[in-house]
């Protein structure tokens, strides 16, 4: 019965980070489509608001495009079964956690920067599976 439960609480979250997926996803191209649009700027300030934004603007895709590679790996690691499992201690993730983070590879403990020499050893591992997914 608790096996059961625990499926269908990843369940969930797995929709929670599908949808999340999505959403940034539609962020990501919409920001992209601004970028595109290129209007010439009046004045040296227009210029320099519009230099200003657009960095803006690709900081936020940076940003969105590393979330959303940590989703795609919080996925697999679902179908793998290594989901909710800290990545640094192997200690399991709270649900709370996982509920408000769902992308999240480590416990808070771990989080909040405990890290050893053997964690560290694991914590390259994980940076290497994330830049596989490229």
């Amino acid at each position: 019965m608790a096996k059961r439960s625990k499926l269908s609480e990843y369940d969930s979250l797995k929709d929670l980070l599908l949808n999340q997926r999505n959403e940034l996803n539609r962020r990501i191209e919409q920001r992209r489509e601004e970028l595109v649009v290129d209007q010439e700027p009046e004045d040296e300030v227009g210029l320099a608001l519009r230099n200003s934004s657009t960095g803006m603007a690709i900081a936020n895709i940076e940003r969105e495009l590393r979330t959303l590679a940590e989703i795609d790996l919080s996925l697999r690691r679902i179908e793998t079964g290594d989901y909710g499992v800290c990545g640094l201690c192997g200690e399991k993730i709270p649900v709370a956690r996982l509920k408000a983070i769902p992308w999240t590879r480590c416990c808070v403990e771990c989080a909040g920067g405990k890290v050893t020499r053997s964690t560290s050893a694991r914590n390259a591992d994980y940076q290497a599976d994330l830049l596989s997914m490229r």
